[in-house]
């Protein structure tokens, strides 16, 4: 059985209708009143609120977000592949680094400004691409790219959404914002969505590597969770004959020839996402990159890799400033933020907190995000010593010897 990445990741439909019978075997739904078939009868019941939230940290924001989203739907953003190792790495491998602050620097406030690939930020933190914002909530993408939009900051849209990338593109006003993608069989529907995206305003190319095989995400299954379905497909193919074309159709055998033709075709910077080696780093910088993308996808692919900012120092050492670094992977504060800054990352990335947020609050949620972690950012370079982001440096970072 061949899965489908539109299926998968956009609607989750495949996995009830396609997927092999084993799949759902080792759950007893029978005896489980709490299985889900959420959407299979009627329209997946998403939020629909917008309203200013409280956000006291990221990291109770998950547990918030259980209380007002469909099972299937909260699951789908929480989990990750396999034993769920990396994703939980993600977050604990910070512990390894600590500040070491200077005091009696005569610091009076920080300034958080700073800019990516030519796009003006208020903060060193921008939205990662993510698909099917659907399940946080009944504005989709149109809700997490105001928020973004919102805080200052730049929106990445995903090649896979619910909403096309123009009505993203809408949503982002006059702010920044990158298109992803995960490149198709054709390379004529592959046109097709590069041209698009630059006639729409996207000012940078994130070419996602790392997935050209869809990692074991185990946890709904093993709740006895059922997809929804119809929370709608944006970006099918405009042009005559292509109609069966999506981005679900994915070239598996990606190569730099590959880099090279999304180069050519969008006539854009090119960011190279899924890079978690100094090796494939270097050649990234060698082959024309403009930027590269430390991730490991959320921990979503394939379990028991690294966790991101245990790579970073790595990368940031071979690539040595010739083309700018975003890193995602764990980030809940403001103090993640400045850790990553200092070993090396432009800016860093959220994914899961901006999906809590639009689920509780819609674009008012994601904003709050971004204000918590502004404030914390703040705080922590007040603290810290440390005027601007550019001075954030590894200087004011050390190894944690306990940890």
């Amino acid at each position: 059985m061949k899965f489908r990445r539109r299926d998968v990741i956009l609607t989750g439909t495949a996995i009830a209708a396609a997927a092999p019978a084993t799949l759902f075997a080792q759950v007893d739904t029978a005896s489980r009143p709490s299985v889900q078939a959420e959407g299979q009868t009627g329209a997946y019941a998403a939020p629909d609120n917008e309203q200013k939230i409280n956000v006291i940290n990221l990291h109770e924001l998950a547990g918030q977000a259980e209380k007002v989203l469909p099972p299937f739907g909260f699951h789908f953003i929480a989990g990750g592949a396999g034993d769920e190792w990396t994703m939980r790495e993600n977050e604990t491998a910070f512990d390894r680094w600590v500040i070491k602050p200077k005091y009696l620097s005569g610091l009076k406030d920080a300034d958080l400004n700073t800019t990516i690939l030519g796009s003006k930020l208020s903060l060193p933190v921008i939205t990662t691409p993510m698909g099917t914002n659907g399940f946080a909530h009944a504005k989709k993408e149109a809700g997490s790219a105001r928020g973004t939009a919102a805080a200052g900051t730049l929106f990445t849209a995903a090649s896979v959404t619910n909403l096309s990338m123009e009505e993203i593109a809408a949503a982002c006003g006059a702010g920044p914002r990158w298109f992803q993608i995960f490149l198709p069989e054709d390379r004529g529907y592959t046109r097709e969505l590069l041209q698009r995206a630059k006639a729409a305003g996207y000012s940078a190319i994130v070419l996602t590597v790392d997935s050209t095989v869809f990692g074991n995400r185990e946890r709904v299954a093993k709740l006895g969770l059922r997809p929804p379905r119809h929370l709608g497909f944006g970006n099918v193919p405009k042009q005559a004959g292509m109609e069966g074309q999506n981005p679900d159709k994915q070239k598996v055998d990606l190569s730099w020839d590959d880099v090279a033709f999304v180069q050519k075709e969008a006539g854009l910077p090119l960011v190279l996402k899924g890079v978690m080696s100094r090796a494939q780093a270097i050649d990234g910088a060698k082959h024309g990159c403009s930027a590269i993308w430390v991730s490991n996808h959320g921990g979503r692919g394939l379990d028991h890799m690294p966790a991101t900012i245990s790579v970073l120092p790595e990368i940031a050492d071979g690539i040595g400033g010739k083309v700018p670094i975003i890193f995602d992977g764990g980030i809940r504060r403001g103090q993640d933020v400045f850790r990553a800054i200092a070993l090396g990352a432009a800016v860093v990335a959220i994914g899961r907190p901006v999906l809590y947020g639009l689920a509780l609050g819609g674009g008012l949620g994601v904003e709050a995000v971004y204000q918590r972690l502004r404030a914390e950012l703040i705080m922590t370079m007040r603290l810290a010593g440390v005027a601007s982001v550019g001075k954030i440096t590894h200087d004011f970072i050390a190894r944690n010897r306990e940890a």
